[in-house]
Parts: structure tokens; C-alpha cells; sequence
């Protein structure tokens, strides 16, 4: 594989991540203030996880796999804990994490031992 289909794979990586959490940061801010007081302790607890997973999304410019393995688990936990049955909003979310893990599978494909056979 290329490097440069590496590189466009680590963008796009990037990329999708910065869209994500600048929807969730629109939602976030249009929301109305009063709300806030009235979700339940189940809404919170999801809302903890989203920003962890949106948090370690970000993160994982720099730690690649640790980050989006994080992200990962704490979509899943949120699915879970909000019983959010949007699987398809899900996948979405998780695309810049699978993208990572390509990036971080890539970059170890290629820094790998090289046989010089000869």
C-alpha cells in the first residue's frame, strides 16, 4: 500500500473526527439552557459518555489506537446506557474511530521489518 493512501486515510481520519465533534458541539450549544436541569440521571451519564468518546476521538490524532479503541466502548456504552437504538447515527459516529484504526494498522504495516532476501 502507498503511503500516500496512508496519509489520505490519516486525513480523512482527522477530518470526519473535526465534523463530529463540531456537530456535537452545535447540537451541544443549541440546546436550551433550561433543559439541562430537567434530564434524568440515565440522559447524564450518556451525555458523560458521549463527550468521553467525542473527547478520545480528538485524542486520537495523537494515540491512534488507544483513543479510538476508547471512543468505541464509550459509543457502545452510550448506546447502552441511553437504550439508543439509531444504529445507523451509531456507525456514523464510529466511522472516524474505524478510520483511525485503519491509519494506526497502516503505519505499522509499514514500519514493519523489511526483508532483504537477496
Amino acid at each position: 500500500m502507498s503511503p500516500m493512501i496512508a496519509s489520505m486515510v490519516r486525513w480523512a481520519a482527522r477530518g470526519s473526527a473535526i465534523l463530529v465533534a463540531a456537530a456535537f458541539l452545535a447540537f451541544a450549544l443549541g440546546e436550551p439552557s433550561g433543559s439541562i436541569q430537567a434530564i434524568q440521571f440515565r440522559e447524564r451519564a450518556g451525555m458523560v459518555l458521549l463527550i468521553g468518546a467525542i473527547a478520545a476521538m480528538l485524542l486520537a490524532w495523537i494515540w491512534e489506537r488507544p483513543a479510538a479503541l476508547i471512543s468505541i466502548f464509550a459509543l457502545g456504552g452510550f448506546a447502552g446506557v441511553v437504550h439508543m437504538r439509531r444504529y445507523d447515527v451509531l456507525v456514523a459516529l464510529a466511522i472516524p474511530n474505524i478510520l483511525f484504526l485503519l491509519d494506526w494498522k497502516l503505519r505499522r504495516f509499514h514500519s514493519g521489518p523489511s526483508s532483504n532476501a537477496g
